[in-house]
């Protein structure tokens, strides 16, 4: 229920009567539920108001919802630093992660088969979705990158993060740094580090 994040008689009913109201107060419930503080839960539910608003003004349903289009979305925002999501869609994650739990976004392709590597990077770019809150374009530009790195580390064989030493991490971002340019530098190695709570036998920690 939104008055999980809200108390204001004025703003609960302003924000069942917009474009997501039901979905916002099945998101409140299921962060309270997971014991989210009222702060974020009013920041998610806040992010989850406005996107609704943007859809429906550019004519747009939840079915329309894909990553290309949250990136449009996001685009309209005042950009942050670090590569994180704007200030106005903080939480944003939580209400497509709902949509994607309740069948309502279109599925996402599944292989018939995938290698070791790819089911890893499939862990890393939920990680950065839902745990770092990473937007769109930094999860592509991560996972590129982290894909050189398990390629370069591990070729098409198993993935033995304890194998890999801090040496190793150290001369891979030193690499990758050579070829960008200005703040692009600072990708390799933010890249590297978040993967590092997903590779907890690795020696580069």
């Amino acid at each position: 229920m939104i008055e999980h994040g809200f108390t204001r008689t004025s703003v609960i009913t302003r924000l069942r009567r917009g474009p997501l109201g039901p979905h916002l107060d099945a998101l409140a419930t299921t962060l309270h539920q997971h014991r989210y503080a009222p702060d974020s839960i009013r920041r998610t539910l806040r992010a989850g108001e406005q996107f609704g608003q943007w859809l429906t003004q550019h004519g747009h349903t939840i079915a329309d919802v894909d990553e290309a289009l949250v990136e449009r979305y996001l685009q309209t925002l005042p950009r942050p630093s670090a590569g994180r999501w704007p200030k106005a869609a903080a939480g944003l994650p939580h209400l497509l992660r709902l949509w994607r739990q309740q069948g309502l976004l279109p599925a996402r392709p599944c292989p018939a088969s995938q290698t070791e590597a790819t089911q890893w990077l499939g862990r890393y770019a939920q990680y950065l979705e839902h745990v770092c809150g990473s937007a769109p374009g930094t999860r592509t530009a991560y996972l590129r990158i982290v894909t050189r790195l398990l390629t370069a580390l591990f070729g098409a064989g198993r993935v033995q993060w304890r194998t890999v030493s801090a040496q190793a991490l150290t001369d891979f971002v030193r690499h990758e740094a050579t070829t960008k340019r200005g703040g692009g530098r600072q990708l390799p190695g933010s890249a590297t580090q978040v993967m590092l709570p997903l590779s907890p036998s690795c020696s580069g920690r």
